[in-house]
């Protein structure tokens, strides 16, 4: 009788988790709200990092195992620690993170874009939106995460609030790539 008490209490523990984990409200992977909004900055970003973090908390989500940090104005090389402290005008990072390329602009210690592309289909999944878009996923996919996406214009589709914009690359149905913006 014990046992089947017992047996009859994990197994209403499991639905109440499953049902919590299932049910509406919060996007489970990133902690983002149901619905797409486009002027929540932290839907702005893949892996938990987003537009408007500091360049040094960006680096320890990333982990990349080689960073490249070069001002696009006057060529000089930054340090991770000189950007978190606001050096250089427009600093582009070049970032080899899992053996990918990632592309990232800072400005003022901030991170202001990040671009994501040429990534090989077998590492798509850990490049994916903190939303849980990853390259090569469907058209479909992009609007059944990110809500009504409007129309496809050259190969690309554009989502863009007051602060922040999000530009998807299509090819054959597919995503290819995307790139986070701020806008100034």
């Amino acid at each position: 009788m014990r046992t089947r008490r017992l047996i009859m209490f994990i197994w209403l523990i499991a639905a109440v988790l499953l049902l919590q984990a299932c049910g509406p409200g919060q996007n489970q992977q990133s902690g983002l709200p149901a619905a797409f909004d486009l002027e929540n900055q932290q839907e702005f970003g893949i892996r938990g990092m987003y537009l408007g973090q500091n360049i040094k908390q960006v680096i320890e989500i990333l982990k990349p195992e080689k960073a490249d940090f070069m001002d696009a104005v006057t060529r000089e090389s930054f340090t991770v620690d000189q950007l978190a402290a606001g050096a250089g005008t427009t600093v582009m990072g070049l970032l080899f993170v899992d053996d990918c390329q990632l592309m990232i602009t800072v400005k003022q210690g901030v991170l202001h874009s990040i671009a994501v592309g040429g990534v090989p289909k077998e590492k798509a999944t850990l490049f994916a939106t903190n939303r849980g878009l990853a390259v090569y996923d469907s058209k479909e996919r992009l609007q059944e995460l990110y809500g009504p996406i409007g129309e496809e214009k050259e190969g690309q589709i554009t989502l863009q609030g007051k602060k922040y914009q999000v530009v998807f690359s299509l090819n054959d149905n597919q995503v290819i790539g995307y790139r986070f913006v701020t806008i100034e």
